[in-house]
C-alpha cells in the first residue's frame, strides 16, 4: 500500500484592478504567453467557458514542463479550479484554486487574489518533497507577481483610452453616464 503526503501552498495579493478584470485575465489562457512570462504555450484543447482542459508548457526551475490541466471556472464567485490530469513524476497529484474577491477598497477596483495549490507525493521522499514545496511556492509567487503586473496594465490602458470611469469588460467598451 502506498502512503501519500499531502502538501499545500496559499499566496494572496492585493491587486489595484478591477476584480472582473483580473478574472478575465485569468480565465483567458490564450493570451497567457504574452503576460506572464511563465507559460510558453497555452491551449484549450476540449470543453467550453465552464469546464475544460488545457494542454500548457511553463518553465519551472529553467526547465520546460508541459501538462494537461482540467479547470472548472465559477465566473459569478470568480473562482476557478484547477488539476493536472497527469503530473509529471515525482508528483501524484497537482491541483488548486484561483479566487478573485473585492480588497478593501472596492471604490478603487482593488482585488485580492488568492492562489492555493495542493500537491501530493509518496511518503519517504522528504528530501524530494521539500524541493517540489519550493518549486511549487516560487511558481505561485511568480504567477501572482505577474497577474498583477499584467491586470494593473491593462486596467490603466483601458481606462486611458476609453475616458472612462468604467469599463465593460465582457465586451471591452467604456461605460458612459
Amino acid at each position: 500500500m502506498v502512503s501519500l503526503t499531502t502538501r499545500g501552498t496559499t499566496h494572496r495579493l492585493a491587486i489595484d484592478a478591477p476584480g472582473d478584470l483580473v478574472f478575465s485575465v485569468l480565465r483567458d489562457t490564450s493570451h497567457w504567453p504574452f503576460l506572464d512570462g511563465l507559460t510558453v504555450y497555452s491551449e484549450r484543447v476540449s470543453g467550453d467557458d465552464r469546464e475544460h482542459e488545457l494542454r500548457i508548457s511553463v518553465v519551472v526551475n529553467g526547465a520546460l514542463s508541459s501538462c494537461r490541466c482540467r479547470r472548472l471556472l465559477d465566473p459569478a464567485g470568480q473562482r476557478i479550479l484547477f488539476e493536472q490530469s497527469a503530473p509529471e513524476a515525482p508528483l501524484l497529484r497537482l491541483a488548486g484554486g484561483w479566487a478573485v474577491s473585492e480588497g478593501a477598497d472596492a471604490e478603487q477596483g482593488l482585488a485580492v487574489v488568492t492562489l492555493s495549490h495542493e500537491y501530493e507525493v509518496e511518503d519517504g521522499a522528504a528530501e524530494l518533497s521539500s524541493w517540489i514545496h519550493r518549486s511549487i511556492d516560487d511558481l505561485g509567487q511568480r504567477e501572482l507577481a505577474a497577474l498583477k503586473l499584467s491586470s494593473e496594465r491593462l486596467a490603466a490602458l483601458l481606462q486611458q483610452h476609453s475616458g472612462a470611469k468604467e469599463v465593460d469588460l465582457a465586451y471591452g467598451r467604456p461605460v458612459h453616464d
